[in-house]
């Protein structure tokens, strides 16, 4: 099977739970079939953050940095970090929220389960659970809708059956009944002890004075049934002949990352209740049925098959994963996995939604790790790289509009901090639009890459849609802003080229006086984002036929950068030298940026440079965190290694057990729990999207003129179908392949491509 999860025993553990969302409001469903009489459905909103939107600014910072940059030109490379940690680096970002979890409790039964399976259908993006109890045969049906915006849960029965329903809210909040609705009102927290010098999160604080009150939410929940539903305290009281429908909805009086909640004109409360009659009120099929066409309509843009049947596909998918460990002849799995990526970014990330998060919009920790926010020197770009090649570049939008936030923000965080034009971004943000450094070890902390980066997602938009007014009216103004940050630090070294001193290349370190050292002179990776911004506004520039004071300065700039070395081993240096690494195996291969996602680094244009990436691969290392190995299969699909890019998709797929409190674990041990969830671990759900894209480079890579078939087949692929792949220049394609030869193949869209195979135009 590879458009089904199943599995023949409820989830024990949250990373054994099925996920449903709707862009906004996210469910983990654990589908307990009343073995210990309590079935728990946990529930996330994308907009339930810790804050409020506050000006971050740190007295004396820009002093800090000019000192720093003195050390460092005086080789004190550890002072200087210690000068940047201690008076340049400011706060923690705010924390994503749990909504909180709703219990049905139907008693404890001595009755017998028989029977039991549940299942995710990946094509419709509805949950199933069938089973036995005693004489009692039960169907329980959930599905998130967007057009509804709703949760909606159908349990039937060919018995009567009753339960009570509770939503239990560790935030502020106060649950009550109120014409037969369940509704609970809250308030997040102002902080989430931002300032601590501990780990974030340390603690929830709620403010008592209004300007800096925390967003509010109200979630309601109705009962639709062919017995009685009443209200029973801060619960409801079901007792069902045949059935009961449990409908949910939230809102909250977030707006914009502008905009305080106290100063909210938002009817949220209004909203949601009125959201809740109105689909407890309609009738159930054609809500599922409006839910099902919605969700499609991105789904069945794209299809990949292996066409190769193996017996294990039909194994739960718990017991599929470990009997993949063995015996990799399920070839369907890979479909299933990368089907299952597109059903979680199509879950996560709507038009009208927040961008994806750490994880994605699933939480169930009060205090998640790394605040669940966004981490933008990676992760959250990550999240986002196989959205475009599997044809959903509506769901981009949320990327692009924090994206927005972050330029707008970010313009006082370059003049504040660095006395500088533009907008700078740091290596963390949340909803309210974050840019300063946070708090810690400058090797997360300084690191001014992210707008760069995040300006690339934009104009790779215009790069797959030819969208002249998205680039004309959204992405080009913000890449300016990006590189006009850019010219204002970047300076000479000694060798008269351009370079950004001193950098940080996310999150690793080296050996230097003694001292495990982060802040060097210069790094590759800093470097080659300004390039990259340099070429990519100028590009957009002529695009658009634009030429100005800004453009002509970045052109000539352009030609100042000497960025690549190689070192004694043939690998590529991460830093302006040569450094002792702390840690050669080190999770983080951001100096190979200019290979993979950017187009810098070709075989054709970098010959040494090319090989000196794959040199560098060789000593990383195969192992690495989830969101690690997802980057390195695209490293080697772009090194045109299939072979060694289908070996890292294996190792991704290495199950990895549930456990109730998951431990942080920085270094090794990627792969994948059993409800597919890319395990870091803990979780992450940039591994989903991130090796989902690894599959998208291995059978597809483009670049505007040409579209390149099967550029990292590995052997095992021996025939296949692609469906609906879109391409750079406006364009989608369908193709075929059976023992190493390409069998069809047609464009959609603009058809003046060029599509090679094996060097070969066809």
């Amino acid at each position: 099977m590879n458009s089904k999860l199943y599995y023949a025993s409820p989830a024990k553990f949250w990373t054994d739970a099925l996920p449903l969302g709707n862009g906004s409001l996210g469910a983990m469903l654990f589908s307990d079939a009343d073995f210990r009489g309590i079935e728990r459905i946990a529930l996330n909103c994308d907009s339930l953050w810790t804050g409020y939107p506050k000006r971050t600014v740190k007295e004396g910072a820009f002093e800090s940095y000019e000192r720093a940059k003195e050390l460092v030109k005086e080789g004190k490379l550890y002072e200087a970090q210690k000068e940047l940690e201690n008076n340049f680096c400011t706060c923690w970002s705010q924390a994503y929220l749990p909504l909180g979890d709703l219990y049905l409790d139907f008693g404890i039964s001595a009755k017998k389960i028989s029977d039991y399976k549940r299942e995710l259908d990946l094509e419709n993006s509805v949950l199933n659970c069938v089973y036995k109890k005693g004489s009692a045969k039960f169907k329980k049906e959930a599905f998130i809708s967007h057009p509804a915006r709703a949760f909606v849960y159908k349990i039937s029965s060919d018995k009567p059956f009753a339960f009570n329903l509770q939503l239990k809210c560790k935030l502020q909040s106060k649950s009550f009944v109120k014409d037969n609705i369940l509704i609970t009102e809250g308030v997040c927290p102002s902080d989430s002890d931002s300032y601590s010098q501990k780990y974030p999160c340390n603690s929830l604080i709620y403010s008592e004075k209004p300007e800096e009150q925390g967003i509010s939410f109200c979630c309601a929940v109705k009962v639709v049934t062919d017995g009685e539903c009443s209200g029973c305290g801060d619960g409801l009281n079901v007792s069902a002949k045949s059935e009961a429908t449990v409908y949910l909805c939230c809102e909250t009086n977030f707006t914009d990352a502008f905009t305080p909640p106290f100063e909210s004109k938002k009817p949220y409360k209004e909203l949601c209740l009125n959201a809740v009659n109105a689909v407890s009120s309609a009738d159930y099929s054609k809500i599922k049925q409006e839910h099902i066409k919605d969700y499609k309509n991105y789904y069945d843009r794209v299809s990949f098959t292996l066409c190769e049947k193996n017996e294990n596909s039909e194994l739960p998918t718990d017991k599929r994963l470990k009997a993949f460990t063995k015996n990799q002849d399920d070839l369907e799995l890979y479909e299933l996995f990368y089907n299952y990526a597109r059903y979680l970014m199509i879950s996560s990330s709507r038009e009208d939604t927040l961008a994806t998060n750490l994880q994605g919009i699933w939480s169930e920790n009060l205090k998640a790790p790394w605040n669940s926010n966004y981490t933008v020197n990676i992760n959250t770009q990550m999240n986002y790289w196989c959205a475009l090649p599997c044809s959903l570049k509506e769901l981009t939008l949320p990327l692009t509009r924090l994206t927005e936030t972050l330029c707008k923000n970010g313009e006082d965080t370059a003049k504040s901090y660095y006395r500088a034009k533009g907008f700078a971004a740091h290596h963390n943000s949340d909803i309210w639009g974050f840019t300063a450094p946070t708090l810690g070890n400058v090797q997360w902390a300084y690191f001014q890459g992210s707008s760069g980066w995040l300006c690339n997602h934009l104009y790779e938009y215009y790069e797959y849609t030819l969208d002249r007014e998205f680039l004309k009216n959204t992405a080009l103004p913000i890449i300016e802003k990006a590189a006009e940050f850019y010219l204002d630090i970047v300076s000479q070294d000694e060798n008269g080229k351009l370079t950004v001193s001193p950098a940080v290349s996310p999150e690793n370190s080296f050996k230097y006086g003694g001292h495990s050292v982060s802040l060097a002179k210069s790094s590759v990776i800093m470097d080659t984002i300004v390039l990259n911004t340099f070429k990519i506004y100028v590009k957009a520039c002529e695009a658009l036929g634009l030429s100005g004071e800004t453009y002509k300065t970045v052109s000539d700039k352009i030609q100042s950068f000497d960025i690549f070395k190689t070192g004694s081993k043939g690998q590529l240096l991460e830093w302006e030298k040569e450094y002792e690494e702390c840690d050669i195996h080190h999770r983080h291969v951001s100096h190979l940026i200019g290979l993979h996602p950017f187009n810098i680094i070709n075989e054709k244009d970098m010959p040494e440079i090319f090989n000196a990436c794959k040199k560098t691969l060789e000593i990383r290392g195969d192992d690495g965190t989830g969101w690690s190995l997802a980057w390195k299969i695209n490293f080697y699909a772009r090194l045109k290694n299939g072979e060694k890019a289908l070996k890292l998709l294996n190792r991704q797929l290495r199950p990895v057990v549930s456990r109730k409190k998951s431990n942080f674990n920085y270094g090794d041990g990627g792969g994948t729990y059993p409800n597919m969830f890319d395990a870091h671990p803990p979780f992450q759900i940039d591994g989903n999207f991130g090796a989902a894209q690894g599959i998208n480079e291995m059978l597809v890579q483009s670049d505007g003129e040409n579209v390149y078939l099967l550029p990292a087949n590995p052997k095992r692929w021996k025939k296949g179908s692609v469906r609906g792949i879109s391409v750079k220049g406006n364009a989608a394609i369908d193709f075929d392949w059976e023992d190493g030869k390409i069998t069809r193949f047609k464009l959609h869209g603009n058809t003046n491509l060029n599509v090679y195979f094996n060097n070969t135009k066809l």
